[in-house]
């Protein structure tokens, strides 16, 4: 087992380089050697330079000292970025991802490339789960979650087109926060789908990931994918000035849960409702039923597009995933994707009224997966419990709140209407006080 305890939280970092207690290089170094060290077993790194590139910034900004992992199909100027694929092995980006260049003018240090699937798609890498090396850690951002999870680094970036924040931060015990669409910019970030790819985080804990998100969020003129609406927000709901009103739904957006999973989702409500939270039973409108579906289409004929080429011109250098991918997105008549489209950005204003209007509610608590990471490396698990929200656009947080018969990290979803970011965060901390991960943890 990998896992190990967890390394210092953003906010310690901070503290202990403004006051000098401890330097860069020295938290920095830490990092690094606790990567060379669980790198053998745990594989969570695609590329870990031969010495730590210490970004040697201002004591005083909001990310010095900080050591991230960030996700192979994210450009690094000074690191090779392979996209998880054989075809791009040893590629070097011209110029850092608008993201890293954003890390980077706040003080913080890129400790190594992190292993992603194919592509960001079902390939997976070699990256083991930090609790049991026997099981996946999800994916496609397996090394970003494993490195969060391991204690190797406070904060790694990863990208969700379907499931692939959410889900490995569920599987591997950490928070993982995927943002309302567009709300970190992509620009030299290698596109699946640019309807649904969104940028997100892994911390250990909900006040680290607001705070790199308050660094990371903004747009970028060379971003390719605009939001699909650009209303403003007003500030966060008063969770202070009433009771939090929490919808659960009957049925969860894939079907059923194991049982595992069911009972800690319960759990958590009954928790909510006696520290005083409103827990609503409640449907989604029939209508968003296919968003599943109107996704895969996205999907298909998107990466289609991206990676066509590839397939033609070197077809043994991509996976069969990936392939059959392509196949099918070029296979798709042009109405099926316009109607998809169309449906997306439909259902994604419906939602929101839904949400905030009819049923007046502040977020939903939703399942991140079925259950615990599922034993062997070659499935990385089921994203049906998170495709929907990706192609909504909704922000959505996973916290960790327990263990599974397996021993395993069992998480809960918390989502909220588009571009409430913070009000869904400032949420995420409420409940994330009330989970009792941390006793479930020190009591293993």
């Amino acid at each position: 087992m990998s896992h190990s305890s967890p390394s210092p939280s953003i906010r310690e970092i901070r503290d202990a380089v403004r006051a000098g207690t401890c330097t860069v290089e020295q938290i920095v170094g830490q990092a690094f050697d606790a990567g060379r060290r669980l790198q053998p077993e745990l594989q969570a790194f695609i590329h870990l330079p031969a010495s730590p590139l210490v970004n040697r910034a201002d004591p005083d900004a909001p990310l010095a000292g900080v050591p991230v992992g960030v996700k192979d199909l994210i450009d690094t100027a000074d690191m090779p970025t392979a996209y998880g694929s054989p075809a791009y092995e040893g590629h070097r980006p011209g110029k850092d991802a608008w993201v890293v260049a954003r890390l980077r003018e706040a003080g913080a240090t890129v400790l190594g490339k992190t292993v992603t699937t194919e592509f960001a798609w079902r390939q997976p890498g070699a990256t083991t789960n930090p609790w049991n090396k026997a099981h996946t850690p999800g994916g496609s951002s397996s090394g970003s979650a494993a490195a969060v999870a391991a204690g190797i680094v406070p904060l790694a970036l990863g990208t969700q087109t379907f499931g692939s924040v959410i889900r490995p931060a569920a599987y591997c015990g950490v928070v993982g926060v995927k943002p309302s669409y567009g709300r970190i910019a992509r620009t030299g970030v290698l596109p699946l789908s640019g309807s649904l790819d969104h940028l997100g985080v892994f911390t250990t804990n909900v006040a680290d990931a607001v705070h790199a998100l308050s660094v990371l969020a903004g747009s970028d003129a060379d971003d390719p994918h605009a939001p699909h609406h650009h209303r403003e927000r007003k500030g966060p709901l008063d969770a202070a000035r009433r009771a939090p009103r929490i919808g659960v739904l009957r049925q969860q957006v894939s079907g059923a849960v194991d049982g595992a999973q069911q009972h800690v989702l319960d759990q958590l409500a009954s928790r909510l409702r006696a520290d005083g939270a409103e827990i609503v039973a409640t449907d989604l409108p029939a209508e968003l039923a296919d968003a599943a579906r109107h996704a895969s289409i996205l999907l298909a004929v998107e990466a289609a597009l991206t990676h066509g080429d590839l397939v033609d011109r070197a077809p043994a250098l991509v996976s069969a995933p990936m392939t059959a991918l392509v196949e099918q997105g070029r296979a798709l008549p042009a109405t099926e994707y316009a109607k998809a489209k169309a449906s997306q950005v439909k259902m994604a204003l419906r939602f929101d009224r839904w949400l905030t209007e009819m049923a007046g509610l502040d977020a939903l608590l939703v399942a991140p997966a079925s259950g615990e990471a599922p034993r062997g490396l070659d499935y990385t698990g089921d994203a049906a419990f998170c495709t929907p929200w990706t192609f909504l656009g909704v922000p959505a947080v996973t916290l960790p709140v327990g263990f599974g018969p397996v021993g395993l990290p069992l998480g809960v979803q918390l989502v909220g209407a588009s571009q409430h970011d913070a009000a869904l965060l400032s949420l995420a901390e409420w409940v994330e006080g009330r989970t009792g991960w941390n006793i479930a943890v020190a009591s293993r």
